[in-house]
């Protein structure tokens, strides 16, 4: 047997070795959180959301969609709402399953004892003025969805100087499919997001990007440039009731 084979069967033994090491060694068993899927929507349009946390003394959701549904009356939605207290699991899994949700895309955060928080399964979130939400998103609705026939456009997140608000500013531009390769001049529609969201608010839960990709592809709507400014000023805007 050559030195390369025995070196190349050393090092083969010594990885197996260090791998039965790592997964038998205390402390390396896989908890709950690390194969935990959250949120997860079913083939009926019902979600289930999952948090790991043994140590917390309540947890509730926060969630969009349950307005969305077909025919809900404001009673209704109130008692749903209340109803947003997450059971938890004997392996410290917080648990809750709501809808049917007509198909969309939608925000939601945990409150864990009190503190409101995103959800950390879920890598897709949606910025608002003061805070971060998670999204999900229910399958179904063709013109909110990116489709690999059609041509899509890109947007950027631009930062500028403004004069008038004393600082930096961001806004996010929507671009139609080819813009970069032709010199053609576009018309340019300003899109305002509403009260407590930012500019970030239509390109995520707001899917713009999706909806004029579809619409200029079915000639519904011309090829242009879409402008998502920051409306707000400062941070400091509330909604009450």
């Amino acid at each position: 047997m050559s030195s390369r084979i025995r070196c190349s069967l050393h090092l083969a033994r010594t990885a197996l070795l260090l791998c039965a090491a790592l997964t038998s060694a205390p402390g390396q068993q896989r908890a709950p959180n690390d194969t935990l899927r959250s949120p997860e929507v079913d083939a009926q349009g019902r979600v289930t959301f999952r948090l790991y946390a043994p140590q917390a003394q309540e947890v509730k959701l926060q969630a969009e969609g349950r307005d969305a549904t077909p025919g809900i009356t404001p009673e209704q939605l109130k008692s749903e709402s209340e109803r947003s207290s997450m059971t938890k699991g004997t392996d410290g899994v917080w648990s809750i399953q709501i809808g049917p949700i007509q198909p969309g895309v939608y925000r939601y955060t945990f409150l864990v004892d009190g503190v409101q928080t995103t959800d950390p399964r879920n890598p897709v979130s949606s910025e608002s003025l003061n805070f971060t939400r998670s999204m999900y998103e229910v399958p179904g609705a063709p013109f909110l969805e990116y489709q690999a026939d059609v041509a899509h456009g890109a947007i950027a997140s631009v930062w500028y100087q403004s004069a008038v608000a004393g600082g930096l500013r961001r806004m996010h531009v929507y671009t139609p499919p080819g813009y970069e390769h032709d010199s053609q001049r576009y018309p340019v529609l300003y899109l305002l997001h509403g009260g407590g969201d930012t500019d970030d608010s239509w390109p995520t839960v707001g899917r713009a990007g999706a909806i004029l990709d579809n619409l200029i592809a079915e000639h519904q709507a011309v090829p242009m440039i879409v402008v998502m400014p920051a409306g707000h000023i400062s941070r400091d805007f509330q909604l009450r009731s």
